[in-house]
Order: C-alpha cells, then sequence, then structure tokens
C-alpha cells in the first residue's frame, strides 16, 4: 500500500503537560507525548500555529518516523508521567492515517491517545480514529457557517465531529473558542455555542481562549481580559465548566 503524502512527517515533537493541549479535567497532572507535521485544511488568518500549520512540506524542516518509533518513544517517557501520545500542533487529521495507526499500536501498548482538532474532516474519517480517541479537544472557531467560510471550513461539519465524539462513552471531550476579535467575540453567537453544547451534555468543558496578534492579524489587538470574563459568565449559564486560557 502506498502512504499517502505527510505519513509520518514530524516537524514537532515534545513531552507536554497534558493540560497543554488543553484537556484540563481529564488525567491531570500527567504528561502525553506530543507530535505535530506541517499543513492545514483551513486558513485562519489569526493561526496561532501558522510557522507548520500555514505551510507545505518545502516550508518547514521535517523527518519521517514511524507508529511504532512514537509509540516506543512514549513508552520510554513513563517514568516520567507519560501517558499516552497527542496529535496536535498542526492539523492532525490531515494526515489521519498514520494518526489512526499510531493511536492503535498506542492501544495495544497501554497507552492514551489525545486528539487536539479543527474537527473539519469527514464523518468516515472521524468513525475510523474514534475507537482510538481517549480525549479530544476539538477547536470551535465560530457558531456561524459565513464565518466558516470566510476560514474555509464548514461549521455543519465541525458540529458533527463534536456530536460523534459526545456520543462516545470512551472518549473525553473539550472544546475550545479562540476568542477572536470581529469573529468569535459576541455575547450572542457565544450562547449559542454554549446552548448547543449542552444539549449534547452540559459536562463538556468549554474553554475561552484569548487571542493574540498573530499571522494575517499582526496587527489586530489582543482580546479583552475583560471580555472573557463576560463571554465566560454567559457561557455558564449553561456549561458547567467554563475555563479562561491565555490570561
Amino acid at each position: 500500500m502506498v502512504a499517502p503524502e505527510g505519513y509520518g512527517r514530524i516537524t514537532s515533537l515534545a513531552l507536554d503537560p497534558i493540560e497543554k493541549k488543553p484537556i484540563a479535567h481529564w488525567k491531570q497532572g500527567s504528561t502525553v507525548l506530543s507530535l505535530g507535521s506541517y499543513g492545514c485544511n483551513m486558513h485562519c488568518p489569526f493561526c496561532q500555529n501558522a510557522s507548520i500549520a500555514q505551510v507545505d512540506a518545502t516550508g518547514v524542516p521535517w523527518r519521517e518516523v514511524t507508529p511504532e518509533e512514537v509509540v516506543h518513544a512514549a513508552c520510554g517517557l513513563r517514568d516520567r508521567g507519560c501517558v499516552g501520545v497527542a496529535y496536535t500542533y498542526n492539523e492532525p487529521l490531515v494526515t489521519w492515517e498514520f494518526l489512526r495507526d499510531t493511536a492503535a499500536l498506542a492501544h495495544e501498548a497501554g497507552l492514551v491517545n489525545v486528539l487536539v482538532s479543527n474537527g473539519f474532516a469527514s464523518e468516515q474519517v472521524v468513525e475510523q480514529i474514534a475507537p482510538f480517541v481517549d480525549a479530544a479537544n476539538i477547536d470551535l472557531k465560530c457558531f456561524t457557517a459565513e464565518g466558516y467560510r470566510k476560514l474555509s471550513g464548514d461549521l455543519g461539519t465541525v458540529k458533527r465531529t463534536i456530536e460523534l465524539l459526545a456520543a462516545l462513552p470512551t472518549c473525553h471531550l473539550e472544546v475550545t473558542t479562540l476568542v477572536v476579535p470581529g469573529l468569535s467575540d459576541d455575547a450572542e453567537q457565544i450562547e449559542e455555542m454554549a446552548q448547543w453544547l449542552a444539549s449534547l451534555d452540559p459536562a463538556i468543558p468549554y474553554h475561552l481562549t484569548r487571542f493574540f496578534p498573530q499571522h494575517r492579524m499582526s496587527d489586530v489587538p489582543p482580546t479583552p481580559i475583560a471580555t472573557l470574563h463576560e463571554l465566560a459568565s454567559v457561557a455558564e449559564r449553561h456549561l458547567h465548566t467554563v475555563l479562561l486560557g491565555n490570561v
């Protein structure tokens, strides 16, 4: 079988606290071997990882690893609190086959798998990886179809990914919204997001993260901290756990 382009190519490999993903309410205090490749299927002007996510193979140094090598490395870090592998940094679902193969081996080795994703993937892809995902944090970037179109994504597809993962009894799910001025910083939109998430499960931890100038929005000021607190109070009407990030 010919491996898909990008299979096993990584640009980043690091041992991170699980809370950094962010996964705040599952296996607290543990670490995960975090790996990332390059590329993304969305094009956000505020991308916080543009140096790897908004480039192709020619734009960043990378090296090839096998699923076996990743799992072996994670097992070797157990004495440092490592409980598994996190697929993160860029968009891991652009090379979902490598994620699936690595995650399956990780389970065989007694490790867990953490997915950090924009959720913009077909239902078929999500169903392929779902049996191996133990925890996930999905970016819900905004709650309008037009907003997602501007980012080259699709709100309905992302909502379906969240629905599928929320329905899995074997997957701990958290959701993050980067509060971007002009895109996702209005109370009405945050309330709609929170209401919808609560309809799936009001216990889903919801992260509201502060925007800082990045990529093509380097001239936009950071989100005011007061705005984050105001939006958190709105979300807390519907969800049990609302957390602020980058503050």
